[in-house]
């Protein structure tokens, strides 16, 4: 478990289908950050299933009333060991548009960064956004993350109507902006 203050990361419970579902109803959510429809309880008391399969998938919970607020993941960019694909990691984020503007996304991602580069020795780990997430993007940046390319989907397939923005953390970038923070 990784903790701070104010939040824990903690994996994924049949308790918290309930949030999952509401997050899973809410426009916002899967224009936002990609997030799933969910149709109903049911098929949010899978999702919970998806996440507990996943090793690196945590729900964010605040400490103060132990509410689920948000998830924060690292993902398997694959799993070609010969090009280094075992060391670099997608990472993917969510915060309930209530706790939007508090810090505590920068929080998780602080933990999620420092435990994939201290604990898992990955090399790269990357994130993208939705073209128009833009407070995700100045989030990024801010944790030193730095903009690389940006793919329209829809030259892929006419299904996909949608640009991301992709952006880099290296562990150097990420002990560099630590200590930038602790001077400030």
């Amino acid at each position: 478990m990784l903790e701070t203050e104010r939040i824990i990361l903690r994996k994924i419970e049949p308790k918290d289908a309930p949030t999952l579902f509401k997050w899973g109803q809410d426009n916002i959510y899967h224009k936002s950050a990609g997030y799933q429809y969910l149709q109903d309880l049911d098929a949010a008391k899978k999702s919970v299933l998806q996440y507990q399969a996943r090793p690196y998938s945590y729900g964010i919970v605040l400490k103060e009333n132990n509410r689920l607020i948000g998830l924060v993941e690292l993902y398997e960019r694959g799993l070609d060991e010969y090009n280094g694909l075992l060391l670099t990691k997608d990472l993917g984020f969510l915060l309930d548009k209530e706790y939007w503007h508090r810090g505590l996304m920068t929080e998780a991602l602080q933990l999620i960064i420092g435990f994939a580069f201290n604990e898992l020795g990955q090399n790269q780990i990357w994130a993208g956004t939705f073209v128009s997430n833009t407070n995700s993007q100045k989030l990024l940046k801010k944790l030193g993350f730095r903009y690389v390319y940006t793919t329209d989907y829809s030259m892929v397939s006419s299904l996909f109507n949608y640009q991301e923005k992709y952006y880099l953390l290296t562990p150097q970038d990420w002990h560099d902006i630590m200590q930038i923070n602790m001077k400030s």
